[in-house]
């Protein structure tokens, strides 16, 4: 049976998100420690002042230890602002000083706190941590689907680095991907950093904001 690359990714997601909805409370935990671990050393190794990180929901990899321990080590740390996004603000995102600050109360995804000064230019921001359902070794990222982070890496400066968060089987041989999917750079997982030979940014994407 052939499918639409849609219904491929839509397969796909189904099946991974199944086998991340498995895991148990520990399991996330230590997933989150052992990839944090990875990329404050990467942050500390090339010196890294600004970081946009998703805020974790559900069974995803956990970043609530890796901002607090970011911001601890004086790392701008910001956050994506999808609720204004979604209302016609545009796309923007906001440092915080802690994860406390996010709300998370009628949220299906922890949002910022919008205070006066706190908004911090997107291609300013060097390294954008992203989520993802499932990725592959050309670096295309499956996500929920929103098209969220794509629109958001299309804005980043074309020398920032994007790192994926996943579980070891959330790394899969092969992807269907579009025209606006953005790539990542590397998949950082409990095992292993996987630096992937893709582009270093994706030229021409279009999505408005």
């Amino acid at each position: 049976m052939s499918y639409s690359t849609s219904e491929e990714k839509q397969i796909i997601r189904e099946r991974v998100r199944a086998m991340r909805q498995s895991l148990a409370p520990e399991q996330v935990r230590a997933s989150g420690e052992s990839v944090s671990e990875k990329i404050l050393l990467y942050v500390s190794s090339h010196k890294i002042l600004s970081v946009c990180s998703y805020a974790h929901t559900g069974k995803e990899v956990p970043t609530q230890s890796l901002m607090e321990k970011l911001i601890s080590t004086g790392v701008k740390v910001a956050v994506p602002d999808w609720e204004a996004w979604k209302q016609g603000s545009g796309l923007r995102v906001v440092n915080i000083e802690s994860t406390g600050e996010l709300v998370r109360e009628d949220r299906v995804v922890p949002q910022p706190v919008v205070t006066e000064g706190r908004i911090l230019p997107i291609e300013e921001i060097e390294l954008f941590i992203v989520p993802g359902i499932a990725f592959d070794p050309s670096g295309n990222r499956l996500g929920m689907g929103g098209g969220y982070f794509d629109r958001l890496l299309s804005r980043a400066s074309s020398t920032a680095t994007f790192m994926g968060l996943a579980y070891d089987f959330q790394v899969v041989t092969h992807l269907p991907s579009e025209d606006h999917d953005i790539p990542v750079h590397a998949v950082v997982t409990p095992v292993a950093t996987r630096v992937l030979k893709v582009d270093h940014k994706q030229e021409g994407k279009s999505y408005g904001s």
